[in-house]
């Protein structure tokens, strides 16, 4: 039996989604729309926090800003009006950081790699890696398999 489990370096989630007009109209809606999209966040999943996290990430990127945990905290909670738990938010950044689609450098965080500031360029440079990573084995398993039936 193959120890799957062990073999997995990450994974990809890309859905492809209608973009109806009534989700172009408020910011939340994109967020939500850009994380289901993207495989952050799973059909019917109501990980508030995570969006949360997301929309205030993308708030400092594009004002050319580099928080700290402690900024993220402090936005976080001027945009939900309550305070948040220190630990949930330091697991999602993990996680996202985990992923790629965040850097940690010098205790400020990046969305991507820090080098570029438009987001269509950080979230397509990241999954065409993961995906030209993934298929590089792909590629070579396929074409052991190929070769096995000749």
């Amino acid at each position: 039996m193959i120890p799957e489990s062990r073999l997995i370096r990450s994974e990809l989630t890309l859905r492809e989604l209608a973009l109806p007009d009534d989700v172009l109209l408020a910011r939340k809606s994109l967020i939500r729309w850009i994380a289901l999209s993207l495989g952050m966040i799973l059909p019917n999943e109501s990980r508030r926090l995570l969006l949360d996290i997301l929309e205030v990430l993308v708030e400092f990127h594009v004002k050319d800003e580099e928080p700290t945990t402690k900024d993220i905290i402090a936005r976080l909670e001027s945009l939900t009006k309550e305070p948040q738990n220190p630990k949930a938010v330091y697991y999602h950044l993990l996680r996202l950081k985990d992923s790629g689609v965040l850097v940690r450098k010098k205790g400020r965080y990046y969305l991507g790699t820090g080098e570029s500031r438009n987001l269509r360029e950080i979230f397509r440079e990241l999954f065409m890696k993961k995906a030209d990573l993934a298929f590089t084995n792909i590629d070579r398993a396929l074409e052991k398999l190929e070769n096995g039936y000749r």
